[in-house]
């Protein structure tokens, strides 16, 4: 593989230690867990795929990777067991038309007029146990913002949730004070204005992209475990196999919450799924391989190879991985993870001038908040760049 340009190689290693601010496209939409920098994806795909190739993500998360592949004209398929995630790629993916963006503008803007707080509303009843330890003010602020919504389209509700999503994030999730309900909808208002001006950008870069208004036939979003990728037959044949599959797996021994958000210090609340629309029901050790207690290295390996063997299935020769992640101890962790990796049929790629196992990448992830499950964490602060191809399958 390769030669590579050396200005798309210097560019892609810088991006490695990337600690700009996340921003771009759609990528503020919502502050999802563990998230790389929309600028290492961009770097990755450029340099490693052309416009066309097929980009995976098996564990997609928040979707950086879908929405830098679509916008650089690539086929883009994720899989993910959160809903949330699924959420989350689905509507920072799909294109708004100006009439959506207006519609939704409208509904925005009679909020403030539409709530109120001394008023009767309607009960979510069928979502009592996703808004645990909301304050009450807030959970009727959100129910009647939610009812308000229902005559817009499914593109646009989706959109409106989105943005209560954003809102609501900001006001519970680790933080000291709850807002008001007038803070909570004069800040709506300004992240309305911030993600209806980020979905035109998006939009007109997807059709510079050559993608019009067909992104639906070029995205694949897929509900199922990397471990059942493979078989999936929502994914065409003919889009595989994979140039790239560039990921950030669940980290080895570090607990991070993908399902709930902490309320004022260790409250935990799953509203994210309400606002959302979808369906939980499961416990943090689903999403993260191994339960928060548990410390044993064991149980998370398995996942592993149970993934990445799925994975490998769908790799030809030419196919990389390319993933960032982290571990709570690194000296202990990292050659059973590479073991794991290697027993399912993938090495590590000695790539001149871009990667060799010899000479590793660490990157330091700034202003990251970890839920780490041992007490010295703080190697989960770094991130460790790996690149691997297939060798064979077992």
């Amino acid at each position: 593989m390769g030669p590579f340009p050396s200005d798309s190689v210097a560019q892609f290693l810088e991006s490695v230690h990337c600690g700009a601010q996340i921003g771009g496209h759609t990528h503020t939409f919502y502050r999802y867990p563990a998230r790389f920098s929309p600028q290492f994806a961009r770097a990755a795909i450029k340099l490693l795929t052309r416009p066309g190739d097929t980009v995976l993500d098996p564990f997609m998360g928040g979707g950086t990777t879908a929405v830098e592949a679509l916008v650089s004209g690539r086929r883009f398929v994720g899989c993910d067991v959160n809903a949330l995630a699924r959420f989350l790629v689905r509507v920072k993916t799909t294109p708004m038309t100006d009439s959506d963006l207006a519609a939704v503008q409208q509904w925005g803007e009679q909020l403030r007029s539409t709530v109120n707080l001394h008023r009767s509303n309607t009960r979510h009843e069928a979502w009592d146990r996703y808004q645990r330890n909301v304050p009450w003010w807030l959970r009727k602020l959100l129910e009647m913002a939610l009812d308000s919504a229902g005559d817009l389209t499914r593109r646009q509700n989706d959109f409106a949730r989105c943005t209560l999503l954003r809102t609501a994030q900001w006001a519970l999730d680790c933080r000291r004070e709850i807002p008001t309900s007038q803070h909570f909808l004069r800040l709506h208002l300004k992240f309305l204005g911030e993600m209806l001006d980020a979905a035109r950008s998006y939009a007109a870069k997807i059709k510079a992209a050559g993608w019009g208004t067909t992104v639906a036939q070029r995205r694949r979003v897929v509900g199922c475990s990397a471990a059942s990728v493979d078989a999936d037959r929502r994914i065409p044949r003919d889009w595989l196999a994979p140039r790239l599959i560039l990921t950030s797996p669940p980290y080895v021994g570090v607990h991070v919450l993908y399902h709930r958000w902490q309320v004022q210090g260790r409250r935990e609340t799953p509203a994210p799924y309400w606002l959302a629309g979808c369906q939980d029901g499961h416990g943090s050790s689903y999403y993260t391989f191994a339960d928060r207690r548990n410390r044993a290295l064991q149980p998370y390996l398995e996942q592993l190879r149970a993934c990445f063997v799925s994975v490998a299935r769908l790799m030809d020769q030419r196919s990389l991985v390319v993933q960032l992640v982290a571990f709570s101890d690194p000296d202990t962790q990292l050659a059973p993870y590479l073991e794991s990796l290697e027993a399912v049929g993938l090495e590590e790629a000695e790539i001149p001038d871009l990667y060799s196992p010899q000479r590793r990448i660490w990157r330091e992830v700034p202003n990251r908040k970890w839920y780490a499950n041992l007490r010295a964490g703080t190697h989960s602060s770094r991130e460790l760049l790996l690149v691997h191809r297939r060798s064979h399958i077992r």
